[in-house]
Formats: structure tokens, C-alpha cells, sequence
């Protein structure tokens, strides 16, 4: 075995579970199993280090400046990684060189934060008994949640937050796979508390990394918020759509926000809404205030637009390859900061002290800054006298020489005097023979020419030392200063950090106004008596992808039930999602899109909407169904927002029907919660002669030969169709198959199905075709918008209007 390879598996042996990066010259390489694991999953090629001989070593590598991507890329597989490297000068190294691991990474733990999703939080967690604590390394925050032990409690938050990586002591291990099957866990003895726990880790991973940003673990108390499971945050698509995109989900609707820090700010308001009321103003006081002031509203937009990542961009100086660039960046995101807090007039009791810290580094550093650290060129002029002249000796040894040999010719009296170099003797003064006669002292000669002597003096000497040195000093020394600004700069992480705070705030306020402004959003109020009062509400997502979407009313009581009926595309879920969106925007401190809205404040809000099969876990569609069922059942009170979308139907008629009949009848009866009930199963419409409560309701719908029109408003009545078969014909389905589906429906009108019950679509007479075609001209009547119209569309419309009338009056 080869020294190399010898300190290979040393250092290997205390790391056998990570991918081991090992640093050679300009390069890390990955050996053996290492190499073989990394090497299809990088897309780089595997080969060996001894081709020639028997034993050939497995190897990959790739250059350390484009490391990142690599790395990054196991870690989202689920690996971890570790870093070795070399730890001395290789010049000055006697035999090997040196070698460490100077980090760990995990994938909780990135190596470059800029190469993240910049507008979502990257948490490790942990948990205990009585807590669960989550830190994210890419930002420094940190914080615990209370629980009470129950395995379903400390799952659910975990999921809540979205963790990475789930750090664990080893008798949790047993639980966290079973629980956690998807999630990295990561097993760490410790003592302490979740919190402890997770620093503990973090220092034990993070040998030379300084730590000072991570800010000290707070309380989060979830009993402040409303709860949103994740089952509802994915039925109401806040985060991401039915196909997994940012792009059609409500945060890609609502998300104003000028700087990546707004971004995860608002994410976090949008995940945990408020219920105190007076919290709730005072954000909607905030929004109210810049939404009065356009002008300002747009110049402080503008600024922020500035702004780059306080947050990460103090993660990124803590770490170990963070660079002159980042401390620079950071430093002018600082000001901006400070400028933005100011023109917004929000006092900052540290603006004073980070000014001064951020101009300091902009009076340093140099403007334009090289990629590495270590040859040089970082330090401006004048900030330190040493420095200064070991810059002008390594950029403008000419000028010093000319200085010099001036200095000579004044002092000695020969005009001719020369100071020169060249590689045999370095540098010497240069004096004719016509002036031997004025040759001081101190000069002592080192060669002799035909018609000139050379001479040296000690001045000289030293002169010529600093120069030949000046490269490696000058970078050594502005090294060591721009440690000690690193230092300086990690010193000041607490002000810092709460300036990212506030400027993610105000960052969020000002997007949330901008967006009431450009969508027409209004002020929410809220109720004491639980009333629910919408007019002219719109769904915030859907209506920014359609021509025209049509607004809606809806009222509803404390303890009411509004039980939609009709035909899919009709708009039921657009309609009762778009209630429990308004309500999530308006509780999380944001206007909402109606023309006005008075609202309860909601403690939790409960859906069950669409089919989704988990069959990984061995659950069907139906299964499923009935789990968040139970779990809405079991936990729904007085104050719970209740969505329910054709709950049933994955099963028999007969079981569906009596399963969503008996889920409504509890609802209504035994939780007293506000409800909205959408369902295929029209006979449900009975249990309104039993409850008052219970509110009939469809979505219209107008039929003319078998043709039907959606016109997506509310009506309190029953549906009397469920139009199943003209839907049908609408999505495409041939013409054979619809004709044939019209056939059979006589058929079970007339005699009834034999081994189901009969449905009340089937057995309501259809509706009059003249009436239904009044219905429709009426509608399109009201919907026709004179404002978005020209005057020659308006006029062709009213023709057509005209003609259609002809034959009815």
C-alpha cells in the first residue's frame, strides 16, 4: 500500500458510511466503493488509478471549483459526504501532504445554499418526549415545538415543516423508520434535548465552520395558528398544483415578493395562519397603509429588488469557502436593507453599527474581487501602511526602483547612475567610470565591468527581499484581513439576522398589497357570531387562468351546511375551495378576492377532496378516503371549516350513498362545524326537511337538446340533474358510446335497475328547453361587460340578443 493510500483508508475508516471526497492538488477523487456508488449517479466516468497493474484501484474525480453541483446532487439521493482536505502548504510539506476532514455534509447540511430552491426552508430536525426542534442551517433559524407525545403529533409536525433530514438517538430509530420511511435519518447520541441534540450534531459536522449565525432556539407555538394539515395543504393546492408545480398553486398566485427571503416569509405566514384577530389586523394594517401610498409603495419595491439573501448569504461567510464576493455581497445588501427599513420609516435600534460595519467592508475590499482568497488582490489601498507597500512592490516595482535610483542620484551627485536587475545577480546600482571618484562608502561592489562597476548596499538588499517576497506577503496579509472581516462580520450575526427579519416582513406587506392592488382584493372583517358573508368571492388561482370567471355569493350561519349537488364542471370544488382559500389568505393577514368578505376566524380548516392511491403504503383510492375522513371526523369542533367532495363514491352505490348520507347527518348534527358537502348523490337533498341547518344548493346549469352550458353561479335549490352523460360528451367520448349511454338511461327510467337503488337524476323530468334557453340568454345578459367591450362587440351582441327574443315574445 502506497503513503497516499495508507492515509486514504485512515481517514476512510472514521467515515464509512459518508462519500468520501478526497483532495488531490486541484482536484477531489472518489476511490473504491465511493467511486463505483458516485460515479453513474454524477455522470462522470469511472476508471482506476492503476490501469497497468494487477490491482487496479476504482476512481473518480472531478476539479474543486465545480465541486458543488456533485455534491449537492448526492445529497438530494439521500447520501452524505464528507470533505477531506489538504491541510498544509504543499510546498512546505515533508513527504505526504497533510489531509482531514474539514466537514461533513448531510443533507440536511448543504455545501452552497445558492444552489437551493431559494424560496423554501431547508429544516434538520429532532425530537424528544416533549419536543420537536428544527434548525435550518442555510439561514441560522431555529426553533422547538411543544407536543404531547403522541406518535401522530410528532409525525404530523415533522410533515407540517417539510424537514430533510430527521436527526435521532439510536432507541428512536425503530420508530423514525417506521414513521418516516421516505426521510433521511440520521443517528446521533446524545443526552440533551431535541434542541441540544441538533447543535451538537451541526458543531460535530462542522469542524471549521463558524457557527455564530445560528441564532438561539425559541418557542413556536402552534396553538396561535390555524391548522392545516398537510392532506389540506395539498386538496387545496397552496403549495404546489395536482401535478407537483409551484405554477397553478396559490403561493404561485399570490407570491409579489421582491427578495427570495419574502418569498419563504410568506410561505411560512401562508402555511400557518393566524386566529388572534388583533395579530391578524395589524398585518392587514400594514397592508392598508402601503396599499394608500402607490408611490411609495412602488419605490420601496424597487429597492428590495436589490436586495439579495441576508439570511443565506450569512450562512454562506460562516462557511468555510465563503469568499471576498459573499462578504462584499452581504455588506451591500446591508445597506439596502438599511435604506429600505428607512424610507419606511421602521426604526432599527443597530442601523447605526451595521452601517458603519457595511461600509468599512465597502471601503476595503477592493471593487472588482478575484474567485480565491489565497493569491491576493482583495485589499483596497490605504487601509493598511504595511500593506500598501507591499502592494506597490508586487503591482509597481518599477516606480519603487525609479524612486530609489532618484533617491541615489540626488544624494551622490552622479546623474548616470542606474539601478538594474537581472537573474545572476538580482538587483544592483550601475555607476560609469567616469564617476568612481563620487562612489560613497556604503556601496560595495559586486561586479566589475569594462567601463562601469556594479555596487550593492544594504537598503538595496532589503529592498530587493520585499520585492521578491511582496507576492506571498501581500497575499498572506490581506488573507489575515479578510479573516479578521469575516470574524468582524460573524460577530454582528444577531443584528444582522433580526434586519433579515425585518426586511422579510415589510418585504411580504408590501407584495401583499401590490397584489390587492393588481387583482382587486379587499379588506376581510370577521365575525363574532361564526357568520360567513362572501360577495362577489372569486377563486384567487383559477381566476387568473381563465377568459372570465364568474364571482359569486354565498352566506352561510354559524353551524350551517351547504350541500352542493349537480354535475362535475359544473364549479362546485372551484366554489368551496375558493371559500377555504379566502379564508387561509384572510387569517394568514392578506385581502382577499371578493367585493367584500366577513368571515369567522377558523381554528382548523378540513378537506377531502379528490381520489389519490398511496399504493406504496398498500392504500387504495377508497381507503384512503376514509382515512382523512376519519381523521376530519374525529377532530372537527365548532370552529372547523369543513370541505367534503363527493365523499363515497369509491365504492358501491348502495355503500357510498349510505356512508356520505351518515358523514353528513354526524356533521351536521354531532360537530356543529361549518360545512360544505358536494356530492353526485341527489337523494342526500332530503336531509334538508330534517335540518335546518342544511342548506340545498347547485351550481347552474342550462340544457338545450341534450346540450348543456356551465354558468358557474350558485343557486339555493336542488340540482335536478346530474347531466353525467352530456359531461361525457363534452370531455369527447365518441359519438356511438353517448348515444348508446342515452339508450340505456330510457331504459333504467322506464323499469329501474335491478341491483341498485335508483338514482333521482334518473328519475326528475327534464327541465322545459324554452325555459332553459330564457335562463341562458338572461345570463349572458348580465355577464356581458360593457367596460371590456368595444362599441361595435356590444352592438352584434344586442342584434344576436334581439333575434333569439324574436320568436318568444
Amino acid at each position: 500500500m502506497t503513503p497516499l493510500m495508507k492515509q486514504y483508508w485512515e481517514i476512510k475508516a472514521q467515515h464509512t458510511d459518508k462519500v468520501l471526497f478526497f483532495r488531490m492538488g486541484d482536484f477531489y477523487e472518489l476511490f473504491f466503493e465511493d467511486a463505483i456508488l458516485a460515479a453513474p449517479l454524477l455522470g462522470i466516468t469511472l476508471t482506476s488509478r492503476n490501469k497497468k497493474s494487477q490491482d487496479e484501484t476504482p476512481m473518480c474525480g472531478m476539479p474543486h471549483f465545480s465541486v458543488v453541483g456533485h455534491i449537492n446532487r448526492l445529497l438530494s439521493l439521500g447520501h452524505k459526504v464528507a470533505l477531506c482536505d489538504q491541510i498544509e502548504d504543499p510546498k512546505l510539506a515533508k513527504g505526504i501532504v497533510k489531509r482531514a476532514v474539514t466537514r461533513v455534509l448531510t443533507p440536511g447540511m448543504v455545501y452552497d445554499v445558492d444552489s437551493l430552491d431559494q424560496t423554501k426552508p431547508f429544516y434538520l430536525c429532532s425530537f424528544d418526549e416533549r419536543t420537536v426542534s428544527f434548525l435550518d442551517m442555510t439561514t441560522g433559524e431555529a426553533f422547538w415545538v411543544a407536543h404531547s407525545g403522541e406518535p401522530r403529533e410528532i409525525k404530523k409536525l415533522i410533515t407540517q415543516f417539510s424537514a430533510v433530514e430527521l436527526v435521532i438517538s439510536p432507541p428512536q430509530m425503530d420508530f423514525a423508520r417506521e414513521q418516516f420511511p421516505n426521510l433521511t435519518l440520521s443517528p446521533f447520541d446524545s443526552q440533551g434535548s431535541s434542541s441540544a441534540r441538533l447543535l451538537e450534531y451541526v458543531k460535530a459536522h462542522n469542524l471549521q465552520q463558524n457557527l455564530n449565525y445560528i441564532r438561539p432556539f425559541q418557542e413556536k407555538t402552534m396553538t396561535a395558528r390555524l391548522l392545516l394539515s398537510a392532506t389540506t395543504q395539498r386538496h387545496l393546492e397552496l403549495f404546489v398544483n395536482s401535478k407537483n408545480e409551484v405554477q397553478g398553486s396559490l403561493i404561485g398566485a399570490i407570491d409579489k415578493c421582491s427578495t427570495s427571503a419574502g418569498s419563504r416569509k410568506l410561505r411560512e405566514w401562508l402555511k400557518f395562519p393566524l386566529v388572534n384577530e388583533i395579530e391578524i389586523s395589524k398585518r392587514l394594517d400594514e397592508i392598508e397603509k402601503y396599499q394608500a401610498d402607490v408611490l411609495k409603495l412602488k419605490q420601496l419595491r424597487t429597492l428590495l429588488m436589490k436586495l439579495g439573501d441576508l439570511e443565506r448569504r450569512l450562512a454562506k461567510i460562516s462557511q468555510s469557502h465563503g469568499s471576498a464576493r459573499d462578504l462584499q455581497s452581504l455588506s451591500q445588501c446591508v445597506l439596502v436593507a438599511l435604506a429600505a427599513l428607512e424610507q419606511a420609516q421602521i426604526s432599527f435600534s443597530e442601523s447605526a453599527r451595521l452601517k458603519t460595519w457595511a461600509e468599512k467592508i465597502q471601503n476595503t475590499l477592493m471593487e472588482e474581487l478575484p474567485l480565491t482568497l489565497k493569491n491576493g488582490g482583495l485589499i483596497r489601498k490605504g487601509v493598511q501602511a504595511d500593506l500598501d507597500l507591499l502592494i506597490t512592490l508586487s503591482t509597481d516595482t518599477h516606480q519603487v526602483l525609479s524612486d530609489l535610483e532618484n533617491q541615489e542620484k540626488a544624494q551622490t551627485g552622479i546623474g548616470s547612475l542606474k539601478i538594474r536587475y537581472n537573474q545572476v545577480f538580482g538587483y544592483y546600482i550601475e555607476v560609469t567610470n567616469t564617476h568612481k571618484d563620487k562612489i560613497p562608502e556604503r556601496y560595495k561592489r559586486k561586479q566589475t565591468l569594462t567601463s562601469a562597476e556594479r555596487f550593492y548596499t544594504e537598503e538595496l538588499l532589503e529592498l530587493e527581499k520585499k520585492i521578491l517576497s511582496s507576492d506571498v506577503k501581500r497575499a498572506e496579509l490581506e488573507f489575515q484581513i479578510f479573516e479578521e472581516l469575516k470574524t468582524q462580520t460573524l460577530n454582528l450575526a444577531a443584528p444582522i439576522s433580526w434586519l433579515a427579519e425585518l426586511t422579510s416582513e415589510l418585504d411580504v406587506y408590501l407584495a401583499l398589497a401590490w397584489l390587492s392592488i393588481e387583482s382587486n382584493f379587499v379588506r376581510p372583517q370577521f365575525s363574532e357570531d361564526q357568520n360567513l358573508k362572501l360577495i362577489a368571492s372569486r377563486h384567487p388561482v383559477v381566476e387568473k387562468s381563465v377568459s372570465r370567471f364568474v364571482a359569486n355569493d354565498l352566506s352561510l350561519n354559524h353551524q350551517d351546511c351547504l350541500l352542493l349537488t349537480g354535475p362535475n364542471m359544473a364549479g362546485k370544488s372551484t366554489l368551496m375551495r375558493q371559500v377555504a382559500l379566502i379564508s387561509v389568505l384572510a387569517q394568514m393577514g392578506s385581502f382577499v378576492p371578493a367585493k367584500s368578505a366577513r368571515l369567522p376566524i377558523y381554528s382548523q380548516i378540513f378537506t377531502r377532496i379528490g381520489a389519490q392511491d398511496q399504493l406504496s403504503e398498500g392504500l387504495s383510492t377508497f381507503m384512503v378516503e376514509m382515512t382523512e375522513t376519519a381523521e376530519l371526523l374525529q377532530s372537527a369542533n365548532q370552529k372547523t371549516l369543513v370541505i367534503l367532495d363527493e365523499i363515497g363514491r369509491g365504492t358501491s352505490t348502495y355503500d357510498g350513498l349510505s356512508l356520505a348520507e351518515a358523514i353528513l347527518e354526524y356533521l351536521v348534527q354531532q360537530k356543529i362545524s361549518q360545512v360544505l358537502f358536494a356530492t353526485h348523490y341527489h337523494e342526500i337533498t332530503e336531509l334538508s326537511t330534517r335540518f335546518k341547518n342544511l342548506i340545498n344548493a347547485h351550481m347552474s346549469v342550462v340544457e338545450n337538446r341534450n346540450q348543456i352550458e356551465f354558468l358557474h353561479s350558485l343557486v339555493l335549490k336542488p340540482a335536478g340533474q346530474s347531466y353525467g352523460i352530456q359531461v361525457a360528451r363534452l370531455a369527447g367520448l365518441p359519438a356511438q358510446v353517448i348515444q348508446m349511454a342515452f339508450e340505456n338511461l330510457k331504459k333504467r327510467t322506464a323499469t329501474g335497475p335491478l341491483d341498485q337503488p335508483q338514482q333521482l337524476s334518473f328519475l326528475n323530468q327534464p327541465p322545459d328547453p324554452e325555459i332553459e334557453k330564457l335562463k341562458l340568454l338572461a345570463f349572458q345578459i348580465t355577464q356581458h361587460s360593457i367596460l371590456e367591450k368595444t362599441p361595435l362587440e356590444s352592438l352584434q351582441a344586442i342584434q344576436s340578443w334581439q333575434a333569439a327574443l324574436k320568436d318568444k315574445i
